[in-house]
């Protein structure tokens, strides 16, 4: 699947911070209603969902999370769009890294002073932000404001991302990240809906990954069990040439894998990643990756 094998190609790659620049003030809004139907206005959120969307899925997640948290959300729109097809991408993408000249957007610069929360979302390009998000944050000045990164990857990048987020705007409170795959965005088998509902739940608790992770099993050695688990879930990833050291589980409505891996992936050096796997209860399915982290 040549768009999947993209996303997780740019995941592979490390990036640097940045310089970007338009300045026009308008916004792209995505519509949404409260649950009675009446639209929600401007000025009845403190609220707002930002993000870029490439091919979609990520604004699928910008608009569930708008609706859930009765926000205001904008569209970042690029000037000049990426090209549709996969090489052409790439090409672009190779050049703006190379040259830290980052695109730009037709409404950069965004009236944010009525806005205490912020929700920063984005697919993963090379690892981290995908270019425009660059942009937008040379562009406006979020001090004081709480930030919630999202993400809709190939792979992985959620914790990457949002340490970067962290660093690029240390005036900025940065809260627990959302990111989901771009397959399981496109699965009918998982509720979308749901994951959003626990993630908004989880941040207004003010939860952290590592109290989340609280519920996993002590690492321990693989068995066959757990190897079968392993292999069914990463078979469309070999090119990342994971290995799997040790497990914890994590029983919910079905069993979390927390894999210990080592990577080598695109002819890079060998690393340690996180990679977290979920396999449903019986009947509902395989095996599936949800993320491969740093």
């Amino acid at each position: 699947m040549k768009k999947a094998y993209f996303f997780l190609v740019l995941a592979a790659i490390s990036v640097t911070v940045i310089c970007g620049c338009n300045q026009d003030g308008s916004g792209s809004q995505v519509a949404k209603k409260t649950e009675a139907g009446a639209p929600v206005t401007e000025n009845s959120a403190k609220s707002v969902v930002v993000f870029y969307s490439q091919t979609g899925t990520t604004r699928t997640v910008a608009e569930e999370i708008a609706k859930q948290a009765g926000a205001d959300a904008i569209e970042l729109k690029m000037v000049t769009p990426y090209p549709s097809t996969y090489d052409s991408t790439i090409a672009v993408t190779r050049e703006e890294r190379a040259g830290k000249k980052w695109p730009a957007l037709e409404n950069a610069r965004l009236d944010l002073a009525k806005y205490d929360t912020v929700y920063l979302g984005y697919p993963i390009m090379y690892g981290t932000f995908a270019p425009p998000i660059y942009t937008f944050l040379d562009s406006n000045d979020l001090s004081g404001k709480v930030l919630v990164p999202f993400c809709t990857y190939g792979s992985g990048g959620r914790k990457a991302s949002s340490r970067e987020l962290s660093e690029l705007e240390p005036n900025a409170k940065v809260v627990l990240a959302f990111g989901i795959s771009h397959n399981r965005v496109s699965n009918p088998n998982v509720n979308m809906a749901e994951e959003v509902s626990a993630f908004l739940g989880n941040m207004r608790e003010g939860k952290t990954d590592e109290m989340l992770c609280g519920g996993f099993s002590e690492q321990r050695p693989l068995v066959a069990e757990d190897s079968a688990v392993f292999a069914t879930a990463t078979k469309d990833y070999a090119y990342l040439n994971l290995k799997p050291l040790s497990v914890a589980t994590q029983v919910v409505a079905g069993t979390n894998f927390m894999f210990l891996c080592t990577m080598q992936a695109f002819g890079g050096g060998e690393e340690s990643v996180q990679v977290k796997v979920f396999r449903p209860l019986p009947g509902r399915g395989d095996p599936q990756l949800i993320s491969v982290d740093k």
